[in-house]
């Protein structure tokens, strides 16, 4: 059984494995220039090491207190930081964010530092383990919305963050109704147990979360050859796409003109990759972004949009008009990508946004057409979804 293992053993084997995944995960954002979301995420395992390292002094020296009060805040912290790296993956803000992971923080080391008299050891705990619920949970939502969530790739770490959420739950009601010296209780959520867990969690999410930088690595490569593929492709930098989008949908309300945007998005490029290698990766992004440019209406505006994606921006005479043209968009792309051997066929999805629909805010109608996309990698009745709402 788990509880039978030697608690110091325990604590040096997860440390050892936390220690060597995370630092290769920490030489790779030192060696390459890396995005904020890279750089969050190797704060998350400095502090996934760290606290394995402050567990295991605990294991060593019980009388060692201040281990587990560091250990519990860099547990907490470094969870947050994870989450806060799947959100710049996202393009999100995270002022409030780091707030909460701050105030999150700062309450488990209070709390442990408070409860010390009563609880001894496990002082924090409850505060730690609700804390830990939170800010895994969140980052597993955010796996699954956004540039993210249109790469099943993501959805791995995304169902790390939920087993680690899930764990902590069933961990804290376990705590608060059986304790800590309950058999049951050590068996299945004590240290021992944790630190189990740990181990195959954090060498996952060391894996998928190097395939998705390598994916963002790639990505900044291209637009750092933007300036020439603007003036070849008449693809838009993300950056400068939406200057564009802004400029066109006022000129389009001033002149009661509808416009239709159109997004185009690939899924499993990151799976490519890792399945085939980059260059692979490569020649798909090459051959579908020349398909988007060759099947694109005539006049269109077109921009990149994150990973994977290609926004359109073209008069809509009628929504019927607009998915036909999407549908030709996504014929093209499929039909493109077909045309490739020896690599898995991305998934192709198509969203259709329309001022008649949306309005004219230029960030909705991207958030729209982008969410409707992403929509159409799994729906059953097409790839090509038109939005019949603000909601998508």
């Amino acid at each position: 059984m788990l509880a039978d293992l030697d608690l110091v053993t325990a604590a040096v084997m997860t440390a050892l494995v936390v220690f060597v995944a995370g630092t290769v995960f920490l030489l790779e954002t030192v060696l390459r220039r890396d995005d904020r979301a890279g750089r969050a995420w190797a704060l998350g395992f400095l502090g996934a090491i760290l606290t394995s390292l402050l567990y295991l002094a605990w294991a060593a020296d019980p009388t060692a207190f201040w281990a587990v009060v560091a250990g519990n805040s860099a547990f907490v912290a470094g969870t947050g930081a994870m989450w806060i790296g799947c959100r710049l993956y996202n393009g999100r803000r995270n002022g409030r964010a780091i707030a909460v992971v701050g105030g999150l923080t700062a309450v488990t080391a209070v709390a442990t530092l408070l409860e010390k008299p009563i609880l001894g050891d496990w002082a924090g705990a409850a505060w730690t383990f609700g804390a830990l619920v939170l800010v895994a949970a969140a980052a597993g939502i955010e796996c699954f919305r956004g540039s993210l969530g249109g790469m099943r790739t993501a959805w791995v770490l995304g169902a790390v963050f939920a087993i680690e959420a899930v764990y902590f739950v069933l961990r804290l009601v376990a705590f608060l109704l059986l304790g800590p010296d309950d058999p049951a209780f050590r068996t299945w959520f004590g240290s021992v147990a944790v630190g189990m867990l740990t181990v195959l969690l954090i060498i996952v999410a060391v894996v998928v979360t190097s395939v998705l930088r390598a994916g963002r690595a790639e990505l900044r490569h291209q637009r750092a050859l933007a300036g020439v593929e603007d003036a070849v492709t008449g693809i838009l930098t993300e950056k400068r796409f939406p200057a564009a989008l802004d400029a066109l949908t006022s000129t389009a309300l001033a002149r009661g003109v509808s416009l239709a945007v159109i997004e185009v998005r690939l899924d499993d490029l990151a799976h490519i990759a890792t399945a085939f290698g980059e260059e692979a990766r490569r020649e798909a992004i090459v051959v579908w972004r020349e398909a988007v440019r060759h099947h694109a209406p005539l006049f269109s505006v077109m921009g990149e949009d994150g990973e994977g994606g290609i926004v359109l921006v073209t008069a809509a005479t009628s929504p019927s008009t607009a998915r036909r043209e999407a549908m030709t968009l996504y014929r093209g792309s499929f039909d493109a990508l077909g045309q490739l051997s020896g690599v898995g066929l991305p998934v192709v999805g198509v969203g259709v946004a329309l001022t008649d629909v949306i309005g004219y805010d230029p960030e909705a109608l991207l958030r729209v057409a982008r969410a409707s996309a992403v929509s159409g990698f799994s729906s059953a009745d097409s790839a090509v979804v038109v939005a019949r709402s603000a909601d998508g």
